[in-house]
Formats: structure tokens, C-alpha cells, sequence
């Protein structure tokens, strides 16, 4: 705990010494998070996460927000995957570079990028069982059908209630003949 407290206090002196105003940062992600779940201020959501990035242009909170913000108000995709990318390179243990680039390669039909993205994030969060849900799902896409089972099992394993799961499964021991 003890370490824990100063790790907080570091990071605050830190911010603080490089002038970073908090409280209006603080303003800036607020007001950006409360655009951002609204579908008709997405581009509001965009700003507002923008002006916290100007504020710590190194953090790389400020920049997967803003680049979940770019990507969700459309026309903008390339600035967000590059912000995204450049984040996975600053903090390569944080999970949500992996999983919305994963999800963005599959949306533009990039299975192999969306693969390559979706093995990053479960080997930084094994526990995470939509990881491996969209993993499997992927493998299935490119016929390794295996390696999808196994990801589908493990999706399951972490969380038994999670229907599309357990619906590849199903699929997968039907095309394979074995209905028990």
C-alpha cells in the first residue's frame, strides 16, 4: 500500500512540475466522457478529449481516449489507429490499444492484423474472456478451427454464461459431426 501511495504521489509531482493544469484536465475527460456515450455528440466527445491531450500530449490516457473519440465519429480512422499504435508502443500492457485495433482490422476485413491484435491483448490479459471470444471467432474466419475451439473453450471457462461462446462451440462439434 505504502507503494502504492507513492507511485500517486509521484505521478501528481510529476504532472504538476510540467504545469499540467489537473483540475482542467480533469473538466476535459469528464465532459469527453459524457459526449462520447451519447451517439449525437460524438464529435463534441472528439474535441474535448483533444483539448486533454493538448494539456499532457504524453499521457497515454489522453491518447487511447481520444482516439476511441476519432474512431466512433468516423472519418478519421487513420489518426486514430496511429495514436492507437503509438500508444501500444509507449504502454504495450495496456489492454485497449489491442482489443479496439483488434476490433477496427476486423471491421476493414484485416483478419490476419485483427489476429495478430486480439493474441496481443489475451497474452496481456488472459483473463478476459471477450479476448478470447473474438479470437476464436477470428480463427474461425481463416479455418483454424482448433485453435478457435480452444479460444471458445476458454471464453466459456472465464465466463459460462457467455452465449456467443458457447454458440461457436456448438457450431463447431455440429459441422464436425459429433451432436452429443
Amino acid at each position: 500500500m505504502r507503494n502504492a501511495v507513492l507511485g500517486v504521489t509521484l505521478v501528481l509531482a510529476v504532472s504538476c512540475s510540467r504545469g499540467i493544469n489537473e483540475e482542467l484536465l480533469t473538466q476535459h475527460r469528464n465532459l469527453g466522457k459524457a459526449y462520447y456515450e451519447n451517439p449525437a455528440t460524438q464529435k463534441e466527445a472528439a474535441a474535448e478529449f483533444q483539448q486533454a491531450l493538448q494539456l499532457a500530449p504524453n499521457s497515454a490516457r489522453e491518447k487511447v481516449n481520444y482516439a476511441l473519440a476519432l474512431l466512433r465519429a468516423s472519418g478519421r480512422d487513420a489518426e486514430a489507429v496511429k495514436l492507437l499504435l503509438e500508444v501500444q508502443e509507449q504502454e504495450p500492457s495496456l489492454p485497449h490499444t489491442w482489443f479496439n485495433l483488434g476490433l477496427y482490422y476486423k471491421r476493414q476485413g484485416d483478419v490476419n492484423g485483427a489476429i495478430t491484435q486480439f493474441e496481443g491483448m489475451i497474452k496481456r490479459v488472459p483473463t478476459e474472456p471477450i479476448g478470447h471470444y473474438q479470437l476464436g471467432a477470428l480463427y474461425r474466419l481463416v479455418n483454424r478451427n482448433a485453435d478457435a475451439q480452444a479460444q471458445f473453450e476458454r471464453a466459456t471457462d472465464l465466463d459460462p454464461l457467455l452465449a456467443a461462446a458457447l454458440f461457436q462451440l456448438f457450431n463447431i462439434h455440429r459441422q464436425s459431426g459429433n451432436v452429443a
